[in-house]
């Protein structure tokens, strides 16, 4: 918030406080998030006004100045989808919630402040979908599972440990310690929030799907273990130092308390860590850097409490993870069966928000459906209307060819049956006219030996036009000349000269 004074600064306290505020609204839950949105006005100028909003239970409220003043509106968020607008501008980081019938546009300054809200958001409205798993708790993201045939644990946390638990990915160097690929992270993430099945095998890597569980648990609402028994596992320390045997069995009897789901959730982690561990000679990433990446993940204090503490109390709170890793075979001795669903432990408010979803995502799907008949009908008319003008043109090209045909049997070249030429009826034979007497040439009155003697003229240059461009000028080999060189006389010297010699 900035502050009233001279020097305008931000504070600290309440952006650090709504970080971890942020991913708590889930159906159930007491904990609610609020603050200010800029929200699309309706009439005949939209503008964007400064609201009050309000996420609690399956609704988000916005008020004028604050929540003790009348509601302006309520939205109702189960089935509602959110998408992201562009970013055009600064301070102008759109989204909206939309579904068949309404559109409600909001705005936000900073862009981490638009993934807050739609995280808060998509929590509640993809909850019909089997969605909303980034930000619920483990108890309720098993409920909603299990009323769409899920097991035991978050589908998020089963299908990465499904896929790291291999050998061969254990060994990867750096695992849950070297970060994956952000954008394909993000993308996974948001498809695990809106109930979608992402094939990890075909897309994800090692590293991408240690990130991708890492972001699970710290986005849970609450830890693990839940905060409430944050004392009661600190304690257990003390116990443990002065007898490590009765120090298990205390910790054996604290996670016998904590909900079913969470202790199925914490015993698959831990089993799944231990093997890990056992093979830091090649991964190096042994029980202590574990402990170090996801003891703030499996207990922590609750969130309106000073972090302060917990922070002092880290240490002791990584010796219990790591005796958790290394002793789960004694404290996990097997998974906890769910009891079958109680009709009255579903909640009637969300099968109704389901059942309309569904009703509205049929007739979505029927609409869709038969624009593509449409689309397929007017595909089928326009491949009929194509195979008929082939047709007419492979007729028009069996005709032209006939006509060749006929053209060139009619040639002048050869003797037709018509022609006057042509023997009639019962003659034997008949006989062509002689050729007429060949012109005489100039040259025929010379003999052979003449002819051969006569010069030669000078060939000329010919034109030839090529089928593109200028014409070319194609010249002949010149002609050879076959006189022998003249002989040039050789200059008389005095030496040379007979006149002139001496007799010495």
């Amino acid at each position: 918030k900035e502050t009233h004074g001279p020097i305008r600064t931000m504070s600290f306290k309440l952006s650090y406080y709504n970080e971890y505020k942020s991913y708590l609204s889930c159906p159930g839950m007491t904990s609610i998030f609020t603050g200010w949105l800029k929200k699309e006005t309706h009439g005949p100028i939209r503008r964007f006004e400064r609201r009050w909003v309000v996420v609690s239970g399956n609704s988000l409220s916005y008020y004028k100045k604050d929540d003790s003043s009348p509601a302006l509106g309520i939205i109702d968020l189960p089935g509602k989808k959110i998408i992201k607008g562009d970013d055009d501008k600064e301070n102008n980081y759109r989204f909206e919630l939309t579904d068949k019938d309404n559109t409600y546009h909001f705005m936000c300054d900073q862009k981490s402040d638009r993934e807050k809200w739609i995280d808060a958001i998509s929590c509640i409205s993809y909850a019909p979908f089997g969605g909303g798993m980034f930000g619920a708790t483990i108890e309720t993201a098993v409920k909603r599972e299990r009323i769409h045939g899920g097991g035991s644990i978050p589908r998020v946390l089963s299908q990465c440990i499904g896929y790291l638990d291999k050998d061969f990915r254990i060994r990867e160097s750096g695992i849950f310690r070297l970060p994956g690929n952000e954008k394909l992270v993000k993308q996974l993430k948001n498809e695990y929030q809106e109930g979608l099945e992402p094939n990890l095998e075909m897309r994800a890597d090692t590293h991408t799907v240690a990130s991708l569980l890492k972001l699970y648990l710290r986005r849970l609402a609450d830890s693990i273990i839940p905060a409430k028994f944050y004392e009661d596992f600190l304690s257990v320390i003390w116990t443990y130092d002065i007898n490590p045997t009765e120090g298990l069995q205390e910790l054996k009897f604290h996670l016998n308390k904590i909900p079913i789901p969470n202790y199925n959730s914490l015993r698959t982690l831990c089993v799944f860590l231990y093997k890990v561990q056992a093979l830091s000679d090649y991964n190096r990433m042994d029980v202590n850097n574990l402990a170090i990446v996801f003891a703030p993940t499996i207990i922590k204090r609750s969130n309106d409490q000073d972090l302060s503490l917990e922070m002092s109390d880290m240490t002791k709170l990584k010796k219990v993870v790591e005796i958790m890793f290394l002793e789960h075979q004694t404290i996990f001795p097997e998974e906890k069966i769910q009891d079958s669903i109680d009709i009255d432990e579903i909640d009637h408010e969300s099968l109704k928000n389901l059942y309309s979803v569904l009703t509205i995502k049929f007739e979505v799907l029927k609409n869709e459906l038969s624009s593509k008949e449409q689309e397929v009908c007017r595909l089928q008319e326009k491949l009929d209307e194509a195979n008929k003008n082939n047709e007419d043109l492979n007729r028009r090209l069996q005709q032209t060819q006939q006509n060749e045909i006929n053209l060139i049997r009619r040639s002048p070249c050869q003797i037709t049956p018509t022609s006057p030429l042509s023997p009639r009826d019962g003659d034997a034979s008949f006989d062509l006219p002689s050729p007429p007497p060949a012109l005489s040439s100039p040259l025929s009155s010379h003999s052979v030996q003449e002819q051969e003697s006569l010069p030669v003229p000078p060939r000329r240059a010919t034109q030839t036009r090529l089928s593109t461009g200028p014409p070319v000028i194609m010249r002949s080999s010149p002609v050879k000349n076959t006189r022998p060189p003249p002989i040039k006389p050789r200059p008389r010297t005095i030496a040379s000269d007979p006149r002139y010699k001496t007799n010495e």
